[in-house]
């Protein structure tokens, strides 16, 4: 975790990083509140720390490489958006990456001519404090908790250089779901599998009472599982984050999380905003389809409560 230094914003931060580059020439890397900076950041991606010149730098070789990128610096903690574009003829390179905690939202793209790089990523994070009204210390209530991403191929790559990777990970209280290999949660290359692009593993998931995937691809990922909370009050951390590399992924329509509306159950959160701009949240689904995700409990019901000796959690 990216740490913010002043106490009245420890509970929460976005990240975002716009980074090009091409073979060995550096690119530049926008971000806010990222790689341990506070605040706007425009960085050469060399590891030197040096701010990018938006008119232009030299590569590590001499040769001179024209930068244009903008990062920003009108952002706050809750929401920024970074872009970042490389032009090394004859190639180019360009990353965009947003994130608001406001809407729950994320928007990366990348896409990099032949044998040039991009990557984006976007992390948000926050604190939240659930209250769950007529609960008792030892009260079970189950929360739906969802967040879904999509994108798509875009431009016309090269299967011969084409290639292109896709991370993600969702984080609550102590679930999670992710998926993070060594190529990428999402693989695509020039080593015979352009264009197909599928996940390499099967997703990581733990710590929730249930949880289903809707549809599980790298184009098209939708997951919900429903947490646990015991008692009247928790305070609970959420994180998500996505991140792409290749040479043409975009995924600007939007990655999302959300969270169901229960009765009885409300939350604040630390960073003051989270979900605030967001859409309502539906109601909790009909029992019907919810069946299958919590029959081990014996429950018909998508959120119902348990005294703590009745539930298993196995």
């Amino acid at each position: 975790m990216i740490g913010v230094t002043t106490a009245a914003h420890a509970g929460y931060y976005v990240s975002t990083t716009a980074n090009t580059g091409r073979g060995y020439n550096r690119g530049c890397q926008a971000g806010y509140n990222s790689g341990g900076d506070v605040g706007a950041s425009f960085l050469v991606n060399d590891g030197s720390r040096c701010a990018c010149n938006p008119a232009g730098f030299l590569s590590q070789q001499n040769a001179a490489v024209t930068v244009s990128g903008s990062t920003d610096t009108t952002g706050t903690l809750t929401a920024s958006h970074d872009e970042s574009s490389v032009v090394a003829l004859p190639d180019a390179a360009y990353a965009t990456a947003a994130a608001d905690l406001a809407t729950g939202q994320v928007h990366l793209s990348v896409s990099a001519a032949n044998f040039s790089e991009a990557s984006a990523s976007a992390h948000l994070s926050d604190t939240l404090h659930f209250t769950i009204a007529g609960a008792s210390s030892d009260t079970v209530t189950l929360i739906p908790i969802s967040f879904a991403f999509d994108g798509k191929l875009s431009g016309t790559n090269d299967p011969a250089t084409a290639s292109g990777e896709l991370n993600y990970g969702f984080y609550f209280g102590n679930a999670q779901a992710y998926e993070f290999g060594d190529y990428g949660a999402g693989y695509y290359g020039y080593n015979n599998t352009y264009p197909t692009f599928v996940f390499a593993s099967d997703p990581r998931v733990n710590g929730w009472v249930s949880y289903s995937f809707g549809s599980y691809d790298p184009l098209n990922t939708q997951f919900t599982g429903l947490y646990a909370i015991i008692g009247a009050t928790a305070d609970i951390g959420i994180d998500f984050d996505l991140g792409l590399r290749g040479t043409g992924l975009d995924y600007t329509n939007t990655g999302s999380v959300s969270i169901g509306k229960v009765d009885g159950v409300s939350f604040t959160s630390d960073s003051g905003v989270f979900l605030q701009a967001a859409a309502a949240p539906s109601a909790v689904p009909e029992p019907a389809s919810w069946a299958l995700m919590i029959g081990g409990f014996g429950m018909v019901g998508g959120v119902m409560r348990r005294r703590r000796p009745s539930v298993s959690f196995g």
